[in-house]
């Protein structure tokens, strides 16, 4: 080892590496982080870690290239710790693939003061535009009102099957509203994928869930539409009046009366949106549901941050040590 350190030019090819390892730490950290944007993103995070798995050992065989010929005892930690680094960095990048959906949401979460206030912002806009999580201090879902879409299979005996699947109910801006039950003052519904709608309020009563982003959410969308529809179906709901973003409450609007059901794709957004595309609150706390990808986040932290094989530190450490 020490012959190698000796050669002319060392200390600056050592510098060179470390300068390219840690540009290639950082991009692979990046897009790991990030990887539940898009299957783009996540499938070069994949490509990065291994990269970045096979450099470790390519970055000492070339510089060490006197200790990797003579193969010492004295050379067995110069050898072996980047073959380790390798195994470290490729398991904490795909560790850190799995918590990706953790710091997105975290990174997109919004909070809002009401129910109607998070139909203003979101109803009608397009889904790779709205914030994964959202916080609402002020909600109320009334549970009594949910319906459900059935999901018929055939079993063994080649009956058919047919059990509630996915769920959904309305949410108020408060408890006296939700009990009053006034169609114009639904402003979201929550949806869940099972039997019942859980109405999982935080200590401080706020209301949290996913507005996209979830893969269950995004594949069975179509689902939980028609299981919001089942809802105005069986208690017959119908906006009594035409909201807009101007006027706080519909007994303020002047002329008569619109009658509305509303339709899908009817294109309004806002608080004139039909009742079927209001915004839908996947009922699901983030931090309930992401308590495994926060397990996986600190371990990917320990893998890629402070293992002494992989970390981006000790890596300058072991390479620049001879450069100070």
């Amino acid at each position: 080892m020490e012959v190698d350190i000796r050669r002319t030019g060392w200390p600056q090819r050592a510098g060179c590496r470390w300068v390219a390892y840690l540009v290639l730490w950082t991009l692979t950290v990046l897009c790991c982080l990030f990887a539940s944007v898009h299957t783009v993103v996540a499938s070069v995070g994949a490509l990065l870690g291994c990269a970045l798995a096979a450099s470790l050992p390519l970055i000492f065989a070339t510089l060490f290239e006197a200790a990797y010929g003579r193969r010492a005892k004295a050379d067995v930690p110069v050898i072996c710790c980047p073959c380790l680094g390798s195994a470290v960095a490729l398991i904490g990048a795909f560790v850190l693939l799995e918590s990706s959906g953790l710091v997105v949401g975290e990174l997109s979460r919004v909070d809002v003061d009401s129910v109607k206030t998070l139909c203003s912002r979101y109803a009608g806009v397009a889904r790779d535009r709205l914030p994964r999580t959202v916080c609402i201090q002020q909600a109320f879902i009334k549970t009594d009102w949910e319906a459900g879409k059935l999901r018929c299979e055939s079993n063994e005996g080649g009956r058919v099957e047919c059990k509630a699947a996915f769920a959904a109910a309305p949410i108020f801006d408060g408890e006296a509203l939700a009990a009053v039950g006034l169609p114009d003052e639904i402003w979201a519904w929550a949806v869940v994928r099972g039997r019942h709608v859980d109405a999982n309020y935080r200590p401080d009563g706020q209301l949290c869930g996913y507005l996209a982003g979830p893969d269950q959410f995004d594949f069975y969308l179509g689902d939980f539409r028609l299981a919001v529809q089942r809802v105005i179906e069986k208690h017959a709901l119908r906006l009594q009046h035409q909201v807009t973003e101007d006027v706080p409450t519909p007994a303020d609007a002047a002329g008569p009366p619109t009658w509305s059901s509303g339709g899908e794709g009817s294109g309004r957004k806002g608080l004139q949106a039909s009742l079927e595309d209001r915004p839908l609150l996947l009922a699901a706390d983030p931090a309930e549901v992401t308590s495994q990808e926060q397990a996986w986040l600190l371990a990917a932290a320990i893998l890629l941050c402070l293992c002494p094989c992989v970390g981006m530190v000790c890596v300058q450490v072991a390479l620049g040590g001879p450069l100070g």
